[in-house]
């Protein structure tokens, strides 16, 4: 199956579409880790309207679109100011979301996003380019770590009904070249 994948950054006017993106992408692939109720008090909280409205226009995060065949597939968000404990928050960028929908995993958006992020890391100039992701998703981490990730350091999800043994986290970081 050949698909045509672009990415678009979105800008405010994007509202409606960061809106449905964001969260039917993100409950496709982790409503199973909530207790009643959880989903969409976090849904709101994370990908309420107020909130993307918000996160749109201010200029230290990004979303990115990718679309397959002109249809949206999957979302990255980057915090351009965010970095590890203990870290200066401006020398680092956070790939702080990256979801796919699932009927369209497997085509390289995965790799696409990253190729794109890391495009941003460089051109920002900065030196750390970190992200968490759940201990127990052996798929992510083995992306991440083929991608050139390394686990860092643990912590844990503070949301109200994520499940308890799914709270766990690695920070992992990438290595920036100059």
């Amino acid at each position: 199956m050949h698909c045509s994948v672009t990415i678009r950054l979105l800008q405010s006017d994007y509202l409606d579409l960061a809106y449905s993106i964001t969260r039917d992408a993100y409950s496709l692939n982790f409503a199973h880790h909530w207790e009643e109720g959880g989903l969409s008090t976090y849904l709101d909280l994370v990908f309420g309207r107020e909130v993307l409205a918000v996160e749109l226009g201010n200029s230290s995060i990004q979303y990115y679109v990718a679309f397959v065949d002109d249809k949206p597939a999957a979302f990255m968000k980057l915090n351009l100011n965010s970095n590890l404990p203990g870290l200066a928050p401006e020398m680092g960028i956070e790939l702080e979301k990256l979801y796919v929908l699932p009927a369209f995993k497997g085509v390289g958006i995965g790799r696409l996003f990253l190729a794109q992020a890391i495009r941003v890391v460089k051109e920002q100039e900065k030196e750390v380019f970190w992200l968490a992701v759940l201990d127990k998703n052996d798929q992510g981490i083995a992306f991440y770590e083929k991608a050139g990730f390394r686990k860092h350091s643990k912590m844990q999800v503070h949301y109200p009904k994520f499940k308890e043994e799914l709270k766990g986290m690695w920070r992992m970081i990438m290595p920036i070249q100059k």
